[in-house]
């Protein structure tokens, strides 16, 4: 059985994804883990408050994953469970994975705000540096199913195809065709793609449905948006390339930009290169 890890603080873009999560769960049969990281107010910290404030607030914690898990448990006829931590989100995240074998995680995406747009926020992060696949749901999306996968590939970031694991798994479990969508600055570089995207390799693909479109563009982000709406695509699906500090400071990850802009669910999935 697959598990599912949702990432939930209780806000409106949580209870969204918590709710997509749950519908996938109840169509293939998965297990859902509710995943809260409890946080203290920076007021009650500078108040050094006693053990028992915090047993306290624990226990309230505990009562609400409890009774959200039976909740979802009920309504979608699941098998629903929580994980409470404190402390590090990417630490915390990690260990819950490791605890639950969560097989991807989901989140919620707000609408970004300037805070992020300086600092980034936890599913930015997430993006980076959490080695499992993370499904990015927009606070307005419901799940109607996967029919329709757009693969955003991109040949300049020394992919790997470790991860066509989980894009095969996606394809497969959820019935669906996917694209294979490539953007490049110059017609040069769809020599390389054409080499580079090996799909068949160690797969059966005679059940599945795919197709390669290879459009020059300076204005990537934008022909990824046009090609999402085009397709009427229910999932994007991108991997994101981890930049060096002197990269990092010309280039911004397309990923993260996708989450904050994407309309419909962004699965990122980690190259994870050592």
């Amino acid at each position: 059985m697959k598990t599912i890890i949702v990432c939930t603080d209780f806000s409106q873009e949580a209870e969204n994804a918590t709710h997509y999560a749950a519908s996938m769960a109840k169509e293939n049969q998965y297990k859902v883990v509710l995943f809260n990281l409890q946080s203290i107010s920076i007021h009650a910290l500078n108040a050094q408050v006693s053990a028992d404030f915090f047993y306290e607030q624990t226990l309230k914690n505990q009562i609400k994953l409890t009774d959200k898990a039976k909740t979802i448990s009920t309504l979608y006829n699941i098998e629903t469970e929580y994980y409470l931590a404190s402390g590090n989100f990417i630490e915390e995240l990690n260990n819950c994975i490791q605890t639950t074998k969560g097989d991807f995680i989901v989140m919620g995406m707000a609408e970004k705000t300037l805070e992020q747009r300086l600092l980034g926020n936890t599913v930015t992060k997430a993006i980076h540096r959490i080695k499992s696949p993370i499904l990015i749901v927009p606070g307005h999306i419901e799940y109607t199913g996967i029919r329709k996968i757009l693969f955003a590939y991109d040949n300049h970031k020394s992919m790997t195809w470790s991860a066509m694991n989980d894009i095969y798994y996606f394809i497969s479990e959820f019935s669906s065709e996917i694209e294979v969508f490539n953007v490049s600055e110059s017609l040069e570089d769809f020599t390389e793609v054409i080499e580079d995207i090996d799909l068949n390799s160690g797969y059966n693909m005679d059940d599945i449905k795919y197709s390669f479109k290879m459009i020059q563009s300076m204005e990537i982000i934008k022909a990824i948006e046009e090609e999402v709406k085009l397709t009427n695509a229910d999932l994007l699906t991108m991997i994101p390339y981890k930049y060096n500090l002197v990269e990092s400071l010309f280039h911004r990850s397309k990923t993260a930009i996708m989450a904050y802009k994407n309309k419909v669910p962004l699965l990122s999935i980690p190259l994870n290169i050592d």
